[in-house]
This record gives C-alpha cells, sequence and structure tokens, in this order.
C-alpha cells in the first residue's frame, strides 16, 4: 500500500494515531500475521473473524520485534494483540532446559486481571503445547511454587508475588534469564499503584535486550514519560482518544443525593434486571457490604466482590457471576480491572467514580467486543469536584452532556477561580492519605485507648521532634566526641579515633558496654588499619553537604509495628520511595522501666537530603506505626475462643 492507502486505512481503523520511526503497516486479515495453522484454528473456532483495530496495527509493531505502547479502549482486544505475538516469539526461541525462568512475563495490577490473562493465553498454549503459570498473592504460595519447578514458558503475575518467589530458596524457584518478552498490562493503574519499585526491581534483572510491551485503555502524560524508562525506542499506537469510553456504550449521568439512591436503583433493577448481567460499584468495601445486604432484604439475589475477601472467595464470585448463577454484582474498584464478562448489559456507578480514567475503566466493564452496553452514573451535589470529570468523559466520548451536570461543573470552576476550593486531582501522583471526619473521630478514639493502654503518649501527639538541619561537621564532630569520650572512659589503648571512623567505633564500643563484653583496644584489632579505607567506599560515607533529619521514638508501640517499621524491608521501601535512610537508635524499654543512664529509649533517626524528603518519610513511618497498632488492638480486643465445645 502507499502511504497515503495507509493512512486512509488507519483513518478507517477508528482514526488510529501512531508515533516512532519505521512502523510497520496494519494487516487486514490473519493470514498476515504469520501464524501458525494451529493458532488460526483456535481464531477461527473463537469466531475472531478479522483483527480489531488495535490488533491491526499492534501485530506486524510487535512482531517486527520494536518495543510497543499500545493505548485503546476498553474491550478492544487489546489482551490478544500482546497473546498473538508471545506465542510465535516463544516458539522461536530455543526449548527450556532444566532450571530454566519463563520466557515471557506479563506483569498485571490485580489477581482479578492475571487470572483473566491467563486464562485469554491458555485458550492457545493448549494447542501449542506451551505451559501457563499465574502467580499472585492472596492465594496458596506452594501450589505455584511447585508450578513454576515443573517449568513454564509464560508467567502471568502481580509484581509484589513475582518478587516473593524470585526471593524464595535463594532464586532457586525461578529466574528471569530467558526473559525475552515483557508485558506491562494495565500499565498506568500499576505505576499509580505503588508499583514502580517493584517494577523497576524486575525489569532491571531482565536481560535489557528483551522487547518489552505495555498496554492499557489509560495512559496519562506524566505515567507515560515514567514508562518510557524501560522501553527502547517504542512504537506508540492510539485507537480513538487517551482515556475515552467506548462508542458502543451509552452513558447518563444523574444527581441524585444519597439518600434518593437505593430507590432509583431498585427502579432501574426492575427495568433491567431480567435483561442480562449487571454490575454495581461503589467506592469502599463497607458500602458494598451495606449495598448487598439491602439488595438480599429487599429480594434482588446478588454477589458481592471487594479486596477485604479471600481470594478463593473472589474467584468464586467472579465464577458465579460469569456463569449465570447469579447475574447481580456490587463491587469495588478491585472488579473495574480486566473484568470481562460478554453478556454483561448494564453498569451503574452508585459511587462516582474519584477521577477520569477511574470512571473510563468501570463503565468500560460493558460494551465488549462490539456488543452495546449502558451505563448509569450517580453523582450528588457535594460531589461537584467530580463533576468536571464526568463532563470531559462524555464530551470525549461523543455523549450528551446533562445540563444539570454541567451546570454541577460550572459552579465548582466558579469557586476554584474564586480560590474556595482546589482543582480535583487526575488519581495520579496524589497528595496523600487524608482522614474524613468519621475515620478522624475513629482515629482518635483508637489513639485515646492506645494511650490508655500505655502504647502511645502525649509527646507522640505532639510530633516528638521537628525535622532539623544539620551541617556536615556538626554530625562528624558529634560522633567524633562521642567516640573519643566513651573510649577515654574506658581506659583502654584507644584514645583518639579517625574522623570518618567515629560513628561506627562509638557503636561498637556502645555495643560491647550494653552486652558487658571486653572492649578490644582498636589497635590490636586486625580490621583496624582497613576501617579508614572501609568507610571511604561508596556508599558509606558520611554526607559531604548538609541534610535534614527527625527522630521518632517507636519504644511504646505494639512489638508486631515496631518491628514491621526495623525490618530491613520496609527501611529498604521507605529508602526507594523517599530517598530518606532510616536507622535504629536505642533500646527497647520494657514499661514502668526506664532506660540506663545516658541511653536512650528505642527510636528511629530518620536522615535525608532535603526536608520534605525527611518529612514524606516520617508520616509513612507512623502511617505504618498506627496500621499495625490497630491491628493490634482489634486483635486483642476479640473474644478469645474457650478451650471446650458443645457437641
Amino acid at each position: 500500500m502507499t502511504e497515503e492507502e495507509v493512512a486512509a486505512y488507519r483513518k478507517e481503523l477508528e482514526d488510529i494515531k501512531v508515533r516512532g520511526k519505521d512502523i510497520p503497516t496494519p494487516v487486514k486479515n490473519w493470514n498476515q500475521c504469520g501464524l501458525s495453522s494451529r493458532v488460526l484454528d483456535v481464531l477461527q473456532k473463537g469466531g475472531f473473524a478479522r483483527p480489531m483495530p488495535i490488533q491491526a496495527q499492534a501485530l506486524p509493531a510487535i512482531m517486527s520485534g520494536r518495543d510497543c505502547i499500545g493505548i485503546a479502549k476498553t474491550g478492544s482486544g487489546k489482551t490478544l494483540a500482546f497473546v498473538l505475538p508471545m506465542l510465535r516469539h516463544i516458539k522461536d526461541q530455543p526449548p527450556l532446559a532444566q532450571g530454566d525462568g519463563p520466557i515471557s512475563l506479563v506483569m498485571a495490577p490485580t489477581r482479578e486481571l492475571v487470572v483473566q490473562i491467563g486464562k485469554d493465553i491458555r485458550r492457545f498454549s493448549k494447542a501449542l503445547a506451551l505451559s501457563v503459570v499465574c502467580a499472585y498473592g492472596g492465594s496458596a504460595v506452594a501450589g505455584q511454587i511447585a508450578d513454576l519447578k515443573r517449568g513454564a514458558e509464560v508467567v502471568v503475575c502481580t509484581p509484589g508475588r513475582m518478587i516473593d518467589l524470585l526471593a524464595t530458596s535463594g532464586g532457586k524457584i525461578t529466574n528471569l534469564r530467558r526473559v525475552t518478552y515483557l508485558v506491562m498490562d494495565e500499565a498506568d493503574r500499576m505505576f499509580d499503584m505503588g508499583f514502580e519499585p517493584q517494577i523497576m526491581r524486575i525489569v532491571h534483572n531482565i536481560r535489557p535486550d528483551r522487547q518489552t510491551v505495555m498496554f492499557s485503555a489509560t495512559f496519562p502524560r506524566a505515567v507515560e514519560v515514567l514508562a518510557k524508562q524501560v522501553l527502547e525506542s517504542p512504537i506508540e499506537i492510539q485507537v480513538g482518544g487517551r482515556s475515552v469510553v467506548n462508542s458502543d456504550i451509552s452513558q447518563s449521568v444523574e444527581i441524585r443525593p444519597e439518600e434518593d439512591r437505593f430507590l432509583r436503583l431498585l427502579e432501574i433493577l426492575g427495568e433491567w434486571y431480567e435483561r442480562g448481567k449487571i454490575l454495581i460499584f461503589v467506592s469502599s468495601q463497607d458500602q458494598c457490604d451495606n449495598l448487598f445486604r439491602d439488595l438480599i432484604k429487599v429480594g434482588y439475589p446478588c454477589l458481592s466482590l471487594h479486596g477485604g475477601k479471600d481470594q478463593s472467595d473472589r474467584e468464586s464470585t467472579i465464577n458465579d457471576f460469569k456463569s449465570d448463577v447469579c447475574n447481580l454484582l456490587v463491587a469495588t474498584g478491585v472488579a473495574a480491572r480486566g473484568l470481562d464478562v460478554k453478556e454483561l448489559v448494564l453498569v451503574v456507578n452508585y459511587d462516582t467514580p474519584n477521577h477520569h480514567e477511574e470512571y473510563v475503566h468501570r463503565v468500560g466493564r460493558t460494551g465488549r467486543a462490539g456488543n452495546k452496553g449502558t451505563a448509569i452514573t450517580f453523582i450528588a451535589p457535594d460531589d461537584e469536584k467530580y463533576a468536571p470529570d464526568l463532563v470531559k468523559a462524555l464530551r470525549e466520548s461523543g455523549a450528551p452532556v446533562p445540563k444539570d451536570l454541567q451546570a454541577l461543573a460550572d459552579s465548582f470552576a466558579l469557586k476554584r477561580k474564586a480560590g474556595t476550593v482546589q482543582a480535583h486531582g487526575s488519581g495520579y501522583g496524589g497528595s496523600g492519605f487524608k482522614f474524613d471526619n468519621e475515620e478522624e473521630e475513629e482515629r482518635k478514639a483508637l489513639r485515646k485507648v492506645a494511650k490508655e493502654a500505655g502504647m502511645s503518649s502525649d509527646e507522640e501527639e505532639a510530633d516528638e521532634s521537628e525535622v532539623r538541619k544539620v551541617m556536615p561537621g556538626e554530625a562528624a564532630a558529634a560522633a567524633l566526641a562521642a567516640a573519643n569520650a566513651t573510649a577515654n572512659a574506658l581506659n583502654t589503648a584507644v584514645r583518639t579515633v579517625p574522623a570518618r571512623c567515629a560513628p561506627k567505633v562509638a557503636e561498637c564500643i556502645r555495643v560491647c558496654v550494653q552486652h558487658g563484653m571486653p572492649v578490644t583496644p582498636m589497635q590490636q584489632m586486625p580490621a583496624y588499619p582497613q576501617a579508614p579505607s572501609m568507610w571511604a567506599a561508596p556508599g558509606s560515607q558520611l554526607p559531604a553537604g548538609p541534610h535534614f533529619e527527625a527522630e521518632l521514638e517507636i519504644n511504646e508501640f505494639p512489638q508486631h509495628a515496631r518491628w514491621k517499621v526495623t525490618h530491613r524491608d520496609t527501611i529498604a521501601q521507605l529508602n526507594e520511595l523517599t530517598g530518606a535512610a532510616v536507622t535504629t537508635k536505642g533500646f527497647y524499654v520494657a514499661p514502668n522501666q526506664q532506660p540506663p543512664e545516658g541511653e536512650r529509649k528505642l527510636y528511629l533517626l530518620i536522615e535525608g537530603p532535603t526536608e520534605a524528603k525527611v518529612r514524606e518519610a516520617k508520616a509513612e513511618i507512623k502511617r505504618i506505626l498506627e496500621e499495625f497498632t490497630e491491628k493490634a488492638m482489634r486483635r486483642d480486643a476479640a473474644p478469645q475462643p474457650g478451650r471446650y465445645t458443645v457437641t
């Protein structure tokens, strides 16, 4: 085809937009894709008559060996766009030997999406005698380990569980040496959900000459910049607009206060219940359980799905929903990604989605693979901050915007210009967690109980210490003075300590004294001549410039909370997230006891290059402490089972 014919054909394919160098021509049928006869037979039996728009352009791009970013609306066939090239890629590689890891690695943000992708791949892998393993948290790891040990060409996983499997048994379970085809599905959500450190750890352990593919229905610019760090000269393929609702979905938005929503929902169910499957989205686990209970009371059999349920229960719920055991499902956002149910005719956003991309993915559960669907969204007058996102989604997809919704969005825009409210975020980046009034009251009550139980103190509520700036000379001088003073007091041969060694020497002497061990003169130690060079090694020097530090006392928190924040994995994650270094100081002192003279109770020293990073690390540590303190209190408050049972 000529360039003009290619441009015209891309226009036909829902106006495909491409970016990059040497982009292959889109295909028109499966026979042009270079697929084996076995795969073509499966496609024919599955009713796949011809490639969908994203597949028509992505298949030749990926099969040419190029890195690729695919952006297409929900239900557009993105999964098949990376699965078919993956199968041909694997069959072109030498077969797996004993101890080899997978050839292809597919990462997804949620367990449900991992299961769905695994099911789609197995449809083709059986015909090619390829093995597929799904690895995700919340389920028994023993079965996943056994499957990996037997060898698998494809592993579909969540990032966290994959890191756990790679680290288990010293890396003997599986490895990444053979991975040459890497896929990140729903890539934007993986970065947004905080998986970036895990993703980067995995990516950096995969050979650099791999092929990397990313797919998602939404791809905000901020995430795109981050994603391109792991791609090499990628081809970007965009079908339709960025973050656009499928044109096959009929959308409507109704302004309804919360007290009127349930009655309106019953009206909708009366009209739609016999037509097919219905999915109702809510914002929280409590709301999900409450709405599930209310629907059961009024005679509507339904299922509920949220992150608080066990993985086996979640899988059973999805299977029941797909297999017509029950056609009504109430769910939180955990089901919004990758849930593929063909007969889903209606999506109801009982609670308003909190940003544009979330709305696109929720309503995208219907109207899939060319079918028609309907989405109804409720928004309360108090939720006017979400109105601009809804207006944007409706306009970009060509749907009519209700006048009352437009008025609500205009009202919020005027308030924003006047400075009385702030613009609502996109869901990416964020500004940190904030308690609402009810949660804040519960938090205060928990802190009060903790204080009465001796697990909290006034000093903690007053934020024990502010962040302070430390000049380089101050830290070195303090450590040097501490080391020399301790050495002199012990009357040993240690009289002077090199400045670079001071912190380590002081710490060693202090530990020896604490445990009643004799302090050997430093000059007589074999390692003493190497000490200066060790401290001069990269990464072990004291900061060369000014830095900031803060302290956080943790002695009074429950044991499990102390263990969590002092664990090396937690400290490493804090360092990756904030760039701050966390050091455990002092000694644990039991309740109603005093620390030894000259010592302090257990605390954390937080150091960082900027005040903001130190504050960020300190806030995250506090969050972890409060979370595990709350768990400990609730566990202790739970009724204990008796020794005997009545039979």
